[in-house]
């Protein structure tokens, strides 16, 4: 059986994130900044933030990928549909390419958002996937999320689905 564990991201980290980032599938889905100094601050930023909480995935104690969830303020994206009061949003991916296609992503997202919906408090979460990320979709129908409808991010169209407790 599959052992999946969440570490939370730390300076020593970043390297191997750098390298992850700039793969081809995940380059395909999620903005990086151009240069590694640019990265590194950026995730120095985003690990000392009071609103993003970001994880290294582990299967079996090895680095695969990334997941992170967010506290979801409503005033700063009123693009965002009505949503519950105590939700947050999520984004992954997986960082290994030879991993990729394996049935890991559904597996190890919803074992992180079970333990989050129920140590923190919290009714739900959202994703936001490009529209284009057919697989992402995918993969979130899978774990159970549902579909609230397609809207205008400031960085362009998003698949908008919660799941909910």
């Amino acid at each position: 059986m599959k052992q999946f564990s969440f570490k939370p991201i730390t300076k020593k980290d970043v390297p191997l994130l750098l390298k992850w980032f700039k793969e081809p599938h995940v380059i395909k889905w999620w903005p990086t900044p151009k240069e590694d100094e640019d990265f590194f601050a950026h995730f120095l930023k985003r690990i000392r933030s009071k609103d993003t909480f970001a994880y290294l995935v582990l299967l079996d104690n090895e680095p695969i990928g990334y997941i992170q969830y967010y506290l979801i303020d409503k005033q700063k994206n009123p693009w965002l549909p009505e949503l519950p009061e105590k939700i947050v949003g999520t984004d992954q991916f997986i960082g290994r390419p030879e991993l990729i296609g394996k049935g890991l992503g559904p597996e190890f997202i919803k074992e992180f958002i079970e333990s989050i919906l129920f140590t923190k408090e919290i009714d739900a979460v959202i994703v936001d996937p490009e529209p284009k990320n057919k697989a992402a979709i995918r993969c979130y129908e899978k774990i159970g999320f549902k579909l609230l409808g397609e809207f205008q991010a400031p960085w362009g169209p998003a698949q908008v689905m919660i799941y909910q407790k």
